[in-house]
C-alpha cells in the first residue's frame, strides 16, 4: 500500500453527509431544529440519530450500525456525556435499524434502486415515526432504552470475565474492553489516525491477504485446517501470538477502514468460497 487509509477524512466527509442530509429534509418535513440550525437534543437530533442508523444499516447491515453505535455511547459515557443523551441517541439509534429492516420486508428491490431514492424512503420512515411519536425528541422524555449505556458496559466486562478470565486484555478507562485478541481498539481512541495492525497485512507464506478469525478457524473440517494449517501459522506469528475474532474485523471494517468483507462467490470451476475479511 503505498498510501495511508485516511480514516478520520473519511468519517467527516461522512459525518458532514449525514447533517446535509439532516438540514435537507428538516426543510422537507419541517421538523423542529435548534436556533442556528444546531441539531442537538432535538427533532433535529432524533432524526439524524435515526436516519444514521438506517443509513448505517443499509451501508453495512444493521448488527454492525449497532456495534457502531453503541461504542459510540460508551466513549462519550466516558467523556462525561449526559447519561438522559445517551438514552435518547441508544433510543433513537435502535429505531433506525429497526426501521431499515422494516423497509428491507416491504422493498424487496431496495437495494437496486438509486441511492437517492434509498435516502428518501429512509428518511420519510423516520419521519413518520417521530410524528407518531416513537422517537425520543428531547431530554426530559422518561422511556428508557432496554440496554442502557451502563448495561453496555457491563456486558464488555462480564464477556471479558467470565468468557476469557485467563487472557489479558487492555484496560479502558478502567473498564476492559472484553477482546481476548488485543486487537479491539481503545474506547478513548475510535478514531485512529495511524494503520492499524491489519493495514497492508499480507502473509508471509502465501502473500495473500485475507485474514483468518477464530470463527473461520473453528468452522474448519479437520480436512481443511490441515491445508491451510501452515497459512495460519504464519498469519499468527505476524499478528504476534493472537488471532482476531469476527466482530474485532467488523468494528476495523467500520472505525479503521483497514479490513474489507469479500462477499461469498462461486470459481468458474463450480467451487463455493464463503466470504472472509481482507486488508485493504
Amino acid at each position: 500500500m503505498n498510501q495511508k487509509y485516511n480514516y478520520n477524512k473519511n468519517k467527516n466527509k461522512f459525518t458532514g453527509e449525514m447533517i446535509n442530509d439532516t438540514l435537507k429534509y428538516q426543510k422537507q418535513y419541517g421538523f423542529k431544529i435548534g436556533e442556528n440550525n444546531v441539531a442537538h437534543n432535538n427533532e433535529s437530533d432524533a432524526f439524524r440519530h435515526t436516519y444514521m442508523q438506517g443509513i448505517l444499516s443499509q451501508r453495512y447491515t444493521s448488527p454492525i450500525a449497532k456495534i457502531v453505535s453503541n461504542l459510540h455511547e460508551i466513549q462519550g459515557k466516558f467523556r462525561g456525556q449526559d447519561p438522559r443523551e445517551a438514552n435518547m441517541d441508544l433510543w433513537n439509534n435502535q429505531q433506525g435499524q429497526q426501521i431499515y429492516n422494516e423497509i428491507c420486508k416491504q422493498y424487496p428491490n431496495f437495494k437496486s434502486l438509486s441511492g437517492s431514492q434509498q435516502k428518501d424512503i429512509i428518511a420519510q420512515k423516520v419521519v413518520q415515526r417521530m410524528r407518531a411519536g416513537e422517537l425520543i425528541t428531547g431530554l426530559d422524555d422518561k422511556r428508557q432504552y432496554k440496554g442502557g449505556v451502563e448495561n453496555i458496559v457491563n456486558g464488555i466486562k462480564k464477556f471479558q470475565e467470565t468468557d476469557f478470565p485467563n487472557t489479558p486484555t487492555r484496560s479502558i478507562g478502567g473498564v476492559h474492553n472484553g477482546s481476548p485478541t488485543g486487537f479491539a481498539t481503545s474506547i478513548d481512541n475510535l478514531s485512529p489516525k495511524e494503520p492499524s495492525e491489519f493495514f497492508g497485512y499480507t502473509n508471509p507464506l502465501t502473500g495473500s491477504n485475507k485474514i483468518y478469525t477464530r470463527e473461520d478457524v473453528g468452522n474448519m473440517s479437520p480436512e481443511e485446517f490441515a491445508s491451510h494449517e501452515k497459512e495460519i501459522d504464519a498469519q499468527i506469528k505476524a499478528f504476534n501470538g493472537t488471532m482476531p475474532t469476527n466482530q474485532d474485523l467488523q468494528t476495523e471494517a467500520i472505525y479503521g477502514g483497514q479490513v474489507v468483507y469479500v462477499n461469498s462467490y462461486t470459481r468458474s470451476d463450480g467451487t463455493k468460497v464463503n466470504g472472509y475479511y481482507r486488508s485493504r
